[in-house]
């Protein structure tokens, strides 16, 4: 199994939560699922551990959906070994026309939606659990497709676990956003705010990414890109092996250019609100980006031999 598909997978979870049919949605779902209202969510005076629990059960009940799904797609794709080659060709088609029908709607038909309607009663971590499984089980004219890309991709491996991984991998994507969001509310909003101007764009690469999806499931391509990955992960072992030094340098610089981002966002978050607000995301990730600077350049741990480890796994 191939950790480049594990990426896709994640790749396509974030862009499911910044479509159009979920990223507006979002004060509404975290409202819902934690019992407040989206004033006092914007307010801040909400306590956020309850919000980010309820949220995080939110996310396992949608994950609990999408990786039985992603086994009975993947399941399929065992009934029809004998025919799998057919199986990619048709399931790459199919992914294609849907990443081409979000880019030009062409397809009115397929612009349906199906929810689940919850109503709990009081807001509880059980309750959450049942708002995600709704939340999974209705399958909305954005989020539909991307899933449904994956999905493919999840049958067309013809493993249960393979399945379950890729399925689990998109949960992952689509739910850390809702979890951040939970924990820092009003700082994500208020950059999602900017992000709501993009959406048209994001819906173009929304389309063009199943494309790129579709005709690698229906050409068996993502076989040599795993081999490319694992290619690329031998040859950074080898040159950090004949380059130590080097390759410490590289991977310290590395973390600090990664890291700059992070504390330009920061230092214009105070300048523009003073002490009003903290930029508590900004400062998290810089941090950890400090930190495994330092780690890297003391030698106590070996980024190039991490990521080249990671480029060569290829099983769980």
């Amino acid at each position: 199994m191939g950790d480049l598909n594990i990426f896709i997978a994640l790749a396509a979870g974030v862009l499911s939560f910044i479509s159009p049919c979920v990223l507006p949605l979002v004060p509404s779902y975290l409202s819902f699922v934690g019992g407040v209202t989206v004033g006092e969510l914007q307010s801040g005076t909400v306590k956020r551990a309850v919000v980010f629990g309820r949220t995080l059960f939110f996310v396992l009940g949608f994950t609990i959906i999408f990786v039985a799904l992603g086994l009975v797609f993947s399941g399929s794709g065992i009934l029809f070994g004998g025919v799998s080659r057919a199986v990619d060709i048709a399931a790459g088609i199919v992914v294609i026309v849907l990443g081409l029908n979000i880019v030009f709607d062409f397809a009115k038909f397929l612009q349906f939606e199906r929810r689940f309607r919850v109503t709990p009663r009081g807001s509880s971590y059980g309750s959450a659990v049942a708002i995600g499984m709704a939340f999974g089980a209705g399958w909305t004219p954005c989020i539909g497709p991307i899933l449904a890309g994956i999905l493919f991709l999840a049958g067309s491996s013809g493993r249960l676990v393979t399945g379950a991984t890729y399925l689990t991998a998109y949960s992952i994507g689509l739910g850390i956003p809702f979890l951040l969001a939970g924990f820092f509310f009003v700082p994500v909003m208020r950059r999602l705010e900017k992000v709501k101007r993009h959406l048209a764009k994001i819906r173009v690469t929304s389309g063009v990414f199943l494309v790129a999806v579709g005709t690698m499931i229906a050409m068996g391509r993502f076989q040599r890109l795993n081999a490319w990955v694992i290619s690329s992960g031998t040859r950074l072992r080898r040159w950090d092996a004949a380059n130590p030094e080097t390759s410490r340098v590289v991977f310290v610089a590395l973390a600090i250019v990664i890291a700059l981002p992070f504390v330009a966002s920061a230092v214009r978050s105070v300048r523009a609100r003073g002490d009003r607000a903290f930029p508590y995301v900004a400062t998290a990730f810089t941090t950890v980006l400090i930190v495994i600077a330092a780690l890297q350049a003391s030698g106590v741990i070996n980024l190039a031999e991490i990521v080249s480890q990671w480029l060569v796994f290829q099983g769980v």
